[in-house]
Protein backbone atom coordinates (compact mmCIF):
# COMPACT_ATOMS: atom_id res chain seq x y z
CA UNK A 1 0.00 0.00 0.00
CA UNK A 2 1.45 3.35 -1.04
CA UNK A 3 1.78 5.90 1.74
CA UNK A 4 1.83 9.62 1.22
CA UNK A 5 5.04 9.89 3.21
CA UNK A 6 8.46 9.16 1.67
CA UNK A 7 9.95 5.69 1.90
CA UNK A 8 11.78 6.30 5.14
CA UNK A 9 12.87 9.93 5.30
CA UNK A 10 12.71 11.56 8.74
CA UNK A 11 11.22 14.89 9.61
CA UNK A 12 13.55 17.88 9.72
CA UNK A 13 13.63 17.78 13.52
CA UNK A 14 14.89 14.19 13.53
CA UNK A 15 17.54 14.97 10.91
CA UNK A 16 18.91 17.76 13.10
CA UNK A 17 20.21 15.06 15.43
CA UNK A 18 23.19 14.54 13.13
CA UNK A 19 24.30 18.11 13.56
CA UNK A 20 24.00 17.86 17.35
CA UNK A 21 26.12 14.69 17.38
CA UNK A 22 28.77 16.35 15.19
CA UNK A 23 29.24 19.05 17.81
CA UNK A 24 29.63 16.46 20.57
CA UNK A 25 32.12 14.44 18.52
CA UNK A 26 34.25 17.53 17.94
CA UNK A 27 34.51 18.00 21.70
CA UNK A 28 35.56 14.42 22.37
CA UNK A 29 38.17 14.40 19.61
CA UNK A 30 39.79 17.42 21.22
CA UNK A 31 39.73 15.58 24.54
CA UNK A 32 41.65 12.64 23.09
CA UNK A 33 44.31 15.01 21.81
CA UNK A 34 44.54 16.42 25.34
CA UNK A 35 45.18 12.93 26.72
CA UNK A 36 48.03 12.43 24.27
CA UNK A 37 49.57 15.72 25.35
CA UNK A 38 49.73 14.65 28.98
CA UNK A 39 53.06 12.85 28.68
CA UNK A 40 54.93 15.71 30.38
CA UNK A 41 52.19 17.12 32.60
CA UNK A 42 50.22 13.97 33.44
CA UNK A 43 50.40 14.44 37.18
CA UNK A 44 49.38 18.08 37.09
CA UNK A 45 46.41 17.48 34.80
CA UNK A 46 45.27 14.17 36.29
CA UNK A 47 42.66 15.47 38.72
CA UNK A 48 41.20 17.93 36.20
CA UNK A 49 40.52 15.57 33.31
CA UNK A 50 36.99 14.38 32.56
CA UNK A 51 36.86 11.13 34.50
CA UNK A 52 37.62 8.15 32.31
CA UNK A 53 36.41 7.98 28.79
CA UNK A 54 35.26 11.40 27.70
CA UNK A 55 38.41 11.35 25.59
CA UNK A 56 36.92 9.32 22.76
CA UNK A 57 33.21 9.51 22.25
CA UNK A 58 33.26 7.74 19.98
CA UNK A 59 35.34 -15.12 29.02
CA UNK A 60 35.02 -12.98 32.17
CA UNK A 61 33.72 -13.93 35.56
CA UNK A 62 30.00 -14.04 34.93
CA UNK A 63 27.71 -11.94 37.13
CA UNK A 64 24.56 -13.44 38.49
CA UNK A 65 22.21 -14.04 35.61
CA UNK A 66 24.94 -14.69 33.06
CA UNK A 67 25.08 -18.46 33.07
CA UNK A 68 21.83 -20.10 33.93
CA UNK A 69 21.66 -19.60 37.67
CA UNK A 70 17.90 -19.51 37.93
CA UNK A 71 17.28 -16.07 36.45
CA UNK A 72 15.97 -17.48 33.19
CA UNK A 73 18.88 -16.40 31.04
CA UNK A 74 20.13 -19.73 29.79
CA UNK A 75 23.50 -21.30 30.36
CA UNK A 76 25.31 -20.48 27.16
CA UNK A 77 24.98 -24.07 25.92
CA UNK A 78 23.49 -25.17 22.63
CA UNK A 79 19.74 -24.68 22.30
CA UNK A 80 19.41 -27.32 19.60
CA UNK A 81 21.03 -30.43 18.25
CA UNK A 82 22.67 -28.36 15.52
CA UNK A 83 24.98 -29.89 12.97
CA UNK A 84 28.60 -29.77 11.90
CA UNK A 85 29.90 -26.34 10.87
CA UNK A 86 28.71 -25.42 7.42
CA UNK A 87 31.16 -25.56 4.53
CA UNK A 88 31.41 -22.08 3.03
CA UNK A 89 33.08 -22.31 -0.38
CA UNK A 90 32.29 -21.50 -4.01
CA UNK A 91 29.60 -23.84 -5.29
CA UNK A 92 29.01 -25.32 -1.83
CA UNK A 93 26.25 -22.98 -0.67
CA UNK A 94 22.95 -21.81 -2.15
CA UNK A 95 23.73 -18.23 -1.08
CA UNK A 96 23.92 -15.85 -4.03
CA UNK A 97 23.24 -12.60 -2.15
CA UNK A 98 24.52 -11.16 1.12
CA UNK A 99 23.07 -8.10 2.85
CA UNK A 100 25.27 -6.71 5.66
CA UNK A 101 23.12 -4.27 7.69
CA UNK A 102 25.05 -2.17 10.21
CA UNK A 103 23.30 -0.21 12.95
CA UNK A 104 24.67 1.73 15.93
CA UNK A 105 25.88 1.42 19.49
CA UNK A 106 24.38 -1.50 21.39
CA UNK A 107 25.60 -4.61 23.20
CA UNK A 108 24.21 -8.11 23.38
CA UNK A 109 23.22 -7.73 27.03
CA UNK A 110 21.50 -4.42 26.29
CA UNK A 111 19.31 -5.97 23.56
CA UNK A 112 19.18 -9.70 24.30
CA UNK A 113 20.54 -10.18 27.82
CA UNK A 114 17.21 -11.50 29.07
CA UNK A 115 16.27 -13.45 25.92
CA UNK A 116 17.09 -16.86 27.38
CA UNK A 117 16.74 -20.06 25.27
CA UNK A 118 20.35 -21.02 25.94
CA UNK A 119 21.81 -17.62 25.05
CA UNK A 120 24.70 -16.22 27.08
CA UNK A 121 23.00 -13.18 28.59
CA UNK A 122 23.12 -11.32 31.88
CA UNK A 123 20.51 -9.42 33.88
CA UNK A 124 23.04 -7.94 36.32
CA UNK A 125 26.33 -6.17 35.80
CA UNK A 126 29.53 -5.50 37.67
CA UNK A 127 30.74 -2.00 38.49
CA UNK A 128 34.12 -0.57 39.43
CA UNK A 129 35.30 1.77 42.16
CA UNK A 130 38.35 3.95 41.45
CA UNK A 131 40.43 5.70 44.09
CA UNK A 132 43.94 6.45 45.33
CA UNK A 133 46.99 8.20 43.97
CA UNK A 134 47.75 6.95 41.39
CA UNK A 135 44.07 6.38 40.74
CA UNK A 136 43.26 2.73 40.18
CA UNK A 137 40.11 0.63 40.11
CA UNK A 138 38.77 -2.50 41.76
CA UNK A 139 35.56 -4.42 41.14
CA UNK A 140 32.73 -2.99 43.20
CA UNK A 141 29.09 -3.96 43.60
CA UNK A 142 26.91 -5.87 41.14
CA UNK A 143 23.79 -3.99 40.05
CA UNK A 144 20.66 -5.05 38.16
CA UNK A 145 20.27 -4.18 34.50
CA UNK A 146 17.15 -2.04 34.70
CA UNK A 147 14.42 -1.58 32.05
CA UNK A 148 15.73 0.28 29.03
CA UNK A 149 14.65 3.37 27.11
CA UNK A 150 13.23 3.67 23.62
CA UNK A 151 14.90 7.08 23.41
CA UNK A 152 17.98 7.09 25.58
CA UNK A 153 18.19 10.21 27.81
CA UNK A 154 21.75 10.91 26.65
CA UNK A 155 24.69 9.49 24.77
CA UNK A 156 27.38 7.50 26.60
CA UNK A 157 31.04 7.65 25.57
CA UNK A 158 31.99 4.66 23.49
CA UNK A 159 35.38 5.39 22.01
CA UNK A 160 38.60 3.41 22.08
CA UNK A 161 39.54 4.48 25.61
CA UNK A 162 36.00 3.96 26.91
CA UNK A 163 36.01 0.45 25.50
CA UNK A 164 39.28 -0.31 27.26
CA UNK A 165 37.97 0.99 30.58
CA UNK A 166 34.66 -0.86 30.23
CA UNK A 167 36.41 -4.17 29.55
CA UNK A 168 39.00 -3.45 32.27
CA UNK A 169 41.36 -6.24 31.32
CA UNK A 170 38.51 -8.76 31.11
CA UNK A 171 36.87 -7.94 34.43
CA UNK A 172 33.97 -6.32 32.50
CA UNK A 173 33.26 -3.91 35.36
CA UNK A 174 34.16 -0.45 34.06
CA UNK A 175 30.96 0.65 32.33
CA UNK A 176 30.11 2.98 35.21
CA UNK A 177 33.40 4.89 35.04
CA UNK A 178 33.24 5.98 31.39
CA UNK A 179 31.93 9.41 30.45
CA UNK A 180 28.18 9.82 30.92
CA UNK A 181 28.07 6.32 32.38
CA UNK A 182 28.16 7.32 36.02
CA UNK A 183 24.34 7.42 36.24
CA UNK A 184 24.24 3.73 35.19
CA UNK A 185 22.26 4.49 32.05
CA UNK A 186 24.47 1.90 30.38
CA UNK A 187 23.24 -0.72 32.83
CA UNK A 188 19.86 -1.06 31.11
CA UNK A 189 18.34 -3.67 28.85
CA UNK A 190 15.47 -4.20 26.48
CA UNK A 191 12.73 -6.79 26.66
CA UNK A 192 10.35 -8.46 24.23
CA UNK A 193 7.40 -6.31 25.29
CA UNK A 194 7.26 -2.71 26.50
CA UNK A 195 6.23 -1.83 30.02
CA UNK A 196 5.47 1.70 28.78
CA UNK A 197 4.35 2.55 25.23
CA UNK A 198 6.96 4.75 23.51
CA UNK A 199 4.36 6.32 21.21
CA UNK A 200 4.91 9.79 22.68
CA UNK A 201 8.35 11.36 22.94
CA UNK A 202 7.88 12.00 26.66
CA UNK A 203 7.04 8.34 27.28
CA UNK A 204 9.77 7.07 24.96
CA UNK A 205 12.28 8.76 27.29
CA UNK A 206 11.06 6.78 30.30
CA UNK A 207 12.65 3.56 31.57
CA UNK A 208 10.58 0.58 30.48
CA UNK A 209 9.76 2.04 27.06
CA UNK A 210 12.53 0.05 25.39
CA UNK A 211 11.38 -3.20 23.81
CA UNK A 212 12.27 -5.22 20.72
CA UNK A 213 9.38 -7.53 19.78
CA UNK A 214 10.42 -7.84 16.13
CA UNK A 215 14.14 -8.37 16.74
CA UNK A 216 13.23 -11.05 19.25
CA UNK A 217 10.86 -12.58 16.68
CA UNK A 218 13.77 -12.84 14.23
CA UNK A 219 15.78 -14.55 16.98
CA UNK A 220 12.87 -16.94 17.56
CA UNK A 221 12.87 -17.98 13.88
CA UNK A 222 16.45 -17.68 12.62
CA UNK A 223 19.88 -17.31 14.30
CA UNK A 224 20.84 -15.16 17.27
CA UNK A 225 24.62 -14.97 17.63
CA UNK A 226 25.65 -14.45 21.25
CA UNK A 227 29.44 -14.36 20.74
CA UNK A 228 29.64 -11.80 17.95
CA UNK A 229 32.18 -9.19 19.08
CA UNK A 230 32.82 -5.72 17.75
CA UNK A 231 36.11 -5.59 15.86
CA UNK A 232 37.73 -3.01 18.13
CA UNK A 233 37.18 -1.06 21.32
CA UNK A 234 35.36 1.71 19.41
CA UNK A 235 34.19 4.12 18.09
CA UNK A 236 32.01 4.40 14.94
CA UNK A 237 34.38 5.49 12.17
CA UNK A 238 37.07 2.83 12.50
CA UNK A 239 34.49 0.13 13.34
CA UNK A 240 32.83 0.81 9.99
CA UNK A 241 36.18 0.51 8.24
CA UNK A 242 36.39 -3.01 9.64
CA UNK A 243 33.03 -3.82 8.01
CA UNK A 244 34.50 -3.26 4.53
CA UNK A 245 38.24 -3.89 5.00
CA UNK A 246 38.82 -6.17 8.03
CA UNK A 247 41.13 -3.34 9.05
CA UNK A 248 40.93 0.27 10.22
CA UNK A 249 44.47 1.42 9.45
CA UNK A 250 44.84 1.35 13.25
CA UNK A 251 42.61 4.44 13.63
CA UNK A 252 41.51 4.85 17.25
CA UNK A 253 38.92 7.64 17.23
CA UNK A 254 36.27 9.44 15.24
CA UNK A 255 37.40 12.27 13.03
CA UNK A 256 37.90 15.84 14.10
CA UNK A 257 35.07 18.10 12.99
CA UNK A 258 36.01 21.12 10.93
CA UNK A 259 32.54 22.64 10.95
CA UNK A 260 31.76 22.04 7.29
CA UNK A 261 29.31 19.70 5.61
CA UNK A 262 32.00 17.63 3.87
CA UNK A 263 33.47 14.49 5.39
CA UNK A 264 36.49 12.24 5.08
CA UNK A 265 38.02 12.36 1.58
CA UNK A 266 36.09 15.55 0.80
CA UNK A 267 37.63 17.44 3.74
CA UNK A 268 41.44 17.45 3.81
CA UNK A 269 41.39 19.35 7.12
CA UNK A 270 39.90 16.44 9.07
CA UNK A 271 42.33 14.57 11.27
CA UNK A 272 42.17 11.37 13.28
CA UNK A 273 44.67 9.60 15.57
CA UNK A 274 46.01 6.17 14.66
CA UNK A 275 48.75 3.86 15.79
CA UNK A 276 51.99 4.46 13.94
CA UNK A 277 52.63 1.91 11.20
CA UNK A 278 56.26 1.48 12.29
CA UNK A 279 55.43 -0.31 15.56
CA UNK A 280 57.59 -3.31 16.30
CA UNK A 281 56.34 -6.62 17.63
CA UNK A 282 57.61 -5.69 21.08
CA UNK A 283 55.84 -2.30 20.85
CA UNK A 284 52.56 -4.06 20.15
CA UNK A 285 53.09 -6.51 22.99
CA UNK A 286 53.77 -3.59 25.32
CA UNK A 287 50.60 -1.79 24.19
CA UNK A 288 48.50 -4.93 24.71
CA UNK A 289 49.93 -5.27 28.21
CA UNK A 290 48.99 -1.68 29.01
CA UNK A 291 45.50 -2.32 27.63
CA UNK A 292 45.10 -5.34 29.91
CA UNK A 293 46.09 -3.24 32.93
CA UNK A 294 44.36 -0.04 31.84
CA UNK A 295 42.84 0.83 35.26
CA UNK A 296 46.04 0.24 37.25
CA UNK A 297 47.04 3.89 36.82
CA UNK A 298 44.49 6.41 35.56
CA UNK A 299 45.00 8.23 33.20
CA UNK A 300 48.71 7.45 32.88
CA UNK A 301 48.18 4.07 31.24
CA UNK A 302 46.37 5.84 28.40
CA UNK A 303 49.20 8.35 28.14
CA UNK A 304 51.69 5.48 27.87
CA UNK A 305 49.67 4.14 24.93
CA UNK A 306 48.72 7.27 23.03
CA UNK A 307 51.69 9.58 23.50
CA UNK A 308 54.54 7.49 22.10
CA UNK A 309 52.62 5.19 19.78
CA UNK A 310 49.99 7.27 17.95
CA UNK A 311 50.01 10.14 15.49
CA UNK A 312 47.41 12.22 13.66
CA UNK A 313 46.64 11.54 10.02
CA UNK A 314 44.10 12.70 7.46
CA UNK A 315 40.80 10.80 7.44
CA UNK A 316 41.16 9.91 3.75
CA UNK A 317 43.09 6.62 3.83
CA UNK A 318 43.95 4.06 1.19
CA UNK A 319 43.56 0.46 2.27
CA UNK A 320 42.30 -2.55 0.27
CA UNK A 321 38.65 -3.49 0.75
CA UNK A 322 36.33 -6.38 0.01
CA UNK A 323 34.58 -4.23 -2.62
CA UNK A 324 37.94 -4.12 -4.44
CA UNK A 325 38.14 -7.92 -4.35
CA UNK A 326 34.56 -8.27 -5.59
CA UNK A 327 35.12 -5.77 -8.39
CA UNK A 328 38.28 -7.52 -9.55
CA UNK A 329 36.37 -10.80 -9.86
CA UNK A 330 33.37 -9.28 -11.61
CA UNK A 331 30.98 -9.84 -8.68
CA UNK A 332 28.35 -7.14 -8.27
CA UNK A 333 28.21 -5.06 -5.10
CA UNK A 334 26.86 -1.79 -3.73
CA UNK A 335 27.36 0.23 -0.56
CA UNK A 336 24.13 1.90 0.53
CA UNK A 337 24.87 4.87 2.78
CA UNK A 338 24.11 8.55 2.73
CA UNK A 339 26.96 10.85 1.61
CA UNK A 340 28.74 12.91 4.27
CA UNK A 341 27.48 10.42 6.84
CA UNK A 342 29.68 9.53 9.81
CA UNK A 343 29.10 5.86 9.03
CA UNK A 344 29.98 6.05 5.31
CA UNK A 345 33.24 4.10 5.44
CA UNK A 346 33.87 4.11 1.70
CA UNK A 347 33.87 7.91 1.66
CA UNK A 348 37.11 7.57 3.64
CA UNK A 349 38.80 5.23 1.12
CA UNK A 350 40.79 7.41 -1.28
CA UNK A 351 40.90 5.17 -4.36
CA UNK A 352 37.19 4.39 -4.11
CA UNK A 353 35.88 7.88 -3.38
CA UNK A 354 38.10 9.46 -6.02
CA UNK A 355 37.73 6.70 -8.58
CA UNK A 356 35.12 4.95 -10.71
CA UNK A 357 33.95 2.73 -7.85
CA UNK A 358 32.36 5.76 -6.21
CA UNK A 359 29.38 5.14 -8.50
CA UNK A 360 28.59 2.04 -6.46
CA UNK A 361 28.08 4.07 -3.27
CA UNK A 362 24.35 4.69 -3.29
CA UNK A 363 21.64 6.27 -1.19
CA UNK A 364 19.81 3.72 1.00
CA UNK A 365 16.55 4.48 -0.85
CA UNK A 366 18.08 2.81 -3.92
CA UNK A 367 18.16 -0.56 -2.14
CA UNK A 368 14.42 -0.95 -2.69
CA UNK A 369 14.74 0.24 -6.27
CA UNK A 370 17.32 -2.48 -6.96
CA UNK A 371 15.08 -5.19 -5.54
CA UNK A 372 12.03 -4.04 -7.49
CA UNK A 373 14.10 -3.94 -10.71
CA UNK A 374 15.54 -7.41 -9.93
CA UNK A 375 19.02 -5.90 -9.94
CA UNK A 376 20.12 -6.40 -6.33
CA UNK A 377 23.92 -6.78 -6.23
CA UNK A 378 25.44 -10.01 -4.99
CA UNK A 379 26.80 -8.17 -1.93
CA UNK A 380 25.15 -5.15 -0.32
CA UNK A 381 26.25 -3.08 2.65
CA UNK A 382 23.23 -1.25 4.10
CA UNK A 383 23.75 1.64 6.54
CA UNK A 384 20.58 3.36 7.82
CA UNK A 385 20.01 7.11 7.97
CA UNK A 386 20.58 8.74 11.36
CA UNK A 387 17.00 8.64 12.72
CA UNK A 388 16.86 4.86 12.20
CA UNK A 389 20.29 3.71 13.38
CA UNK A 390 19.29 3.30 17.07
CA UNK A 391 22.16 5.42 18.36
CA UNK A 392 21.47 6.70 21.92
CA UNK A 393 21.27 10.44 21.39
CA UNK A 394 19.75 12.74 23.98
CA UNK A 395 16.16 11.62 23.52
CA UNK A 396 16.08 12.11 19.73
CA UNK A 397 16.45 8.66 18.15
CA UNK A 398 13.88 5.92 18.72
CA UNK A 399 14.73 2.23 18.88
CA UNK A 400 11.14 1.48 17.87
CA UNK A 401 11.55 3.58 14.72
CA UNK A 402 14.89 1.94 13.98
CA UNK A 403 13.38 -1.53 14.40
CA UNK A 404 10.59 -0.59 11.97
CA UNK A 405 13.17 0.56 9.42
CA UNK A 406 15.03 -2.74 9.77
CA UNK A 407 11.80 -4.72 9.39
CA UNK A 408 10.92 -2.68 6.30
CA UNK A 409 14.22 -3.52 4.61
CA UNK A 410 14.19 -7.18 5.59
CA UNK A 411 10.62 -7.35 4.28
CA UNK A 412 11.93 -6.06 0.96
CA UNK A 413 14.01 -9.23 0.69
CA UNK A 414 11.37 -11.54 2.12
CA UNK A 415 8.63 -10.18 -0.16
CA UNK A 416 10.76 -10.83 -3.23
CA UNK A 417 12.33 -13.75 -5.05
CA UNK A 418 15.67 -12.80 -3.48
CA UNK A 419 14.68 -14.48 -0.20
CA UNK A 420 15.45 -17.96 -1.58
CA UNK A 421 19.21 -17.34 -1.88
CA UNK A 422 20.02 -14.46 0.50
CA UNK A 423 21.84 -14.25 3.83
CA UNK A 424 21.12 -11.14 5.92
CA UNK A 425 23.45 -10.20 8.79
CA UNK A 426 22.33 -7.45 11.18
CA UNK A 427 24.89 -6.02 13.64
CA UNK A 428 25.47 -2.86 15.70
CA UNK A 429 28.79 -1.10 15.13
CA UNK A 430 30.14 -0.56 18.66
CA UNK A 431 29.17 -1.09 22.28
CA UNK A 432 27.71 2.38 22.76
CA UNK A 433 28.66 2.50 26.45
CA UNK A 434 26.18 -0.27 27.33
CA UNK A 435 27.02 -3.12 29.67
CA UNK A 436 28.08 -6.54 28.43
CA UNK A 437 29.46 -9.31 30.61
CA UNK A 438 31.46 -11.51 28.18
CA UNK A 439 35.20 -10.96 27.98
CA UNK A 440 36.26 -10.32 24.36
CA UNK A 441 39.29 -12.11 22.88
CA UNK A 442 42.33 -9.83 22.83
CA UNK A 443 43.54 -10.38 19.26
CA UNK A 444 45.76 -7.33 18.83
CA UNK A 445 46.22 -3.69 19.84
CA UNK A 446 42.80 -2.80 18.38
CA UNK A 447 40.54 -5.29 20.13
CA UNK A 448 38.23 -7.12 20.07
CA UNK A 449 35.56 -4.96 21.66
CA UNK A 450 32.39 -5.90 23.61
CA UNK A 451 29.74 -8.07 21.99
CA UNK A 452 27.27 -6.65 19.49
CA UNK A 453 23.77 -8.03 19.10
CA UNK A 454 23.77 -10.04 15.86
CA UNK A 455 20.95 -11.60 13.86
CA UNK A 456 21.65 -13.93 10.94
CA UNK A 457 18.57 -14.37 8.77
CA UNK A 458 18.29 -16.75 5.82
CA UNK A 459 16.30 -19.74 4.57
CA UNK A 460 19.32 -21.84 5.58
CA UNK A 461 19.97 -20.88 9.19
CA UNK A 462 20.31 -23.73 11.66
CA UNK A 463 17.25 -25.09 13.42
CA UNK A 464 17.30 -24.90 17.22
CA UNK A 465 15.10 -24.84 20.29
CA UNK A 466 14.18 -21.16 20.35
CA UNK A 467 10.40 -20.59 20.28
CA UNK A 468 9.86 -20.92 16.50
CA UNK A 469 12.85 -23.08 15.59
CA UNK A 470 15.50 -20.40 15.94
CA UNK A 471 19.04 -21.23 16.93
CA UNK A 472 21.52 -19.56 19.29
CA UNK A 473 25.02 -19.67 17.81
CA UNK A 474 27.88 -19.52 20.34
CA UNK A 475 30.70 -19.34 17.77
CA UNK A 476 33.12 -16.43 18.18
CA UNK A 477 32.63 -13.92 15.38
CA UNK A 478 33.54 -10.31 14.63
CA UNK A 479 32.78 -8.01 11.69
CA UNK A 480 35.57 -9.67 9.70
CA UNK A 481 33.55 -12.90 9.89
CA UNK A 482 30.96 -11.44 7.52
CA UNK A 483 33.74 -10.48 5.13
CA UNK A 484 35.20 -13.97 5.52
CA UNK A 485 31.82 -15.46 4.58
CA UNK A 486 31.77 -13.31 1.42
CA UNK A 487 35.35 -14.30 0.60
CA UNK A 488 34.76 -18.00 1.16
CA UNK A 489 31.46 -17.97 -0.72
CA UNK A 490 32.87 -16.29 -3.82
CA UNK A 491 36.46 -17.52 -3.66
CA UNK A 492 38.15 -14.22 -2.81
CA UNK A 493 41.54 -13.83 -1.15
CA UNK A 494 41.54 -12.46 2.41
CA UNK A 495 42.65 -8.91 3.05
CA UNK A 496 44.28 -9.12 6.49
CA UNK A 497 45.04 -11.54 9.29
CA UNK A 498 41.64 -10.66 10.77
CA UNK A 499 39.51 -12.02 7.92
CA UNK A 500 41.98 -14.83 7.27
CA UNK A 501 41.50 -16.17 10.81
CA UNK A 502 37.83 -15.25 11.21
CA UNK A 503 35.20 -17.97 11.27
CA UNK A 504 33.00 -17.34 8.18
CA UNK A 505 29.70 -17.68 10.09
CA UNK A 506 29.96 -21.46 9.75
CA UNK A 507 28.04 -22.08 12.98
CA UNK A 508 24.94 -20.27 11.72
CA UNK A 509 24.01 -22.27 8.62
CA UNK A 510 22.72 -25.69 7.68
CA UNK A 511 22.54 -25.89 3.90
CA UNK A 512 21.03 -29.38 4.02
CA UNK A 513 17.84 -28.24 5.75
CA UNK A 514 14.49 -27.57 4.12
CA UNK A 515 14.56 -23.81 3.42
CA UNK A 516 12.81 -21.70 6.05
CA UNK A 517 9.86 -19.57 5.07
CA UNK A 518 10.12 -15.80 5.18
CA UNK A 519 8.85 -14.01 8.27
CA UNK A 520 7.14 -10.88 6.97
CA UNK A 521 6.51 -8.72 10.03
CA UNK A 522 4.23 -5.77 10.56
CA UNK A 523 5.58 -2.45 11.71
CA UNK A 524 5.06 -1.48 15.29
CA UNK A 525 2.34 1.12 15.63
CA UNK A 526 3.56 2.48 18.96
CA UNK A 527 6.68 4.38 17.83
CA UNK A 528 7.14 8.12 18.43
CA UNK A 529 7.79 8.33 14.67
CA UNK A 530 8.13 5.97 11.69
CA UNK A 531 5.05 3.86 12.39
CA UNK A 532 3.83 4.93 8.93
CA UNK A 533 6.72 3.72 6.79
CA UNK A 534 5.89 2.46 3.32
CA UNK A 535 4.41 -1.03 3.58
CA UNK A 536 6.25 -3.53 1.38
CA UNK A 537 3.86 -5.62 -0.69
CA UNK A 538 4.95 -8.79 -2.54
CA UNK A 539 7.30 -7.94 -5.40
CA UNK A 540 6.44 -9.93 -8.54
CA UNK A 541 8.95 -11.55 -10.84
CA UNK A 542 12.14 -13.55 -10.47
CA UNK A 543 15.73 -12.44 -10.51
CA UNK A 544 18.10 -14.05 -13.00
CA UNK A 545 21.50 -13.81 -11.25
Amino acid sequence: MQRTNPLFRPSASRGATARQRAIRRRRVFVALVIVAALVVAAVAFKEHLPFIGKDANKAAENPKGGNGDGTGNGDGTSNGSGSAPAVIAPGKTPIKHVVFLIKENRTFDNYFGSYGHGSDGATEGKTANCFGNPKHCVTDETVPLTPGYDMNPHDITHGFSSGLYAIDGGKMDGYNIIGEGEDLTGYTQMSRDCKISPAKDADAAKPGSGCLPNYWAYADHYVLSDHFFTSMYGPTFPEHLYTVAADAFDIVDNKSDTGGEANYCDDPAELVPHFKQTLSKSDKQHIMGLEDDITDDIPDQLVRIFSPYTEKINTCVDIPTVPDRLEAKGISWAYYSEPNHWQNALQAIDHIWHGPLKAKIKDPTEFYDAIKAHKLPAVSWLVPPEPYNEHPSDGNISICAGENWTVQHINMIMQSDYWRDTAIVVVWDDFGGFYDHVKPPHYDIMGLGPRTPALIISPYTKIGDSPDGGYVDHTDYEFSSVLAFIEHNWGLDPLTLRDRQADPLSGAFDFSRKPAKPLVLKYRDDCPYASDLLVIDPIPGKHKD
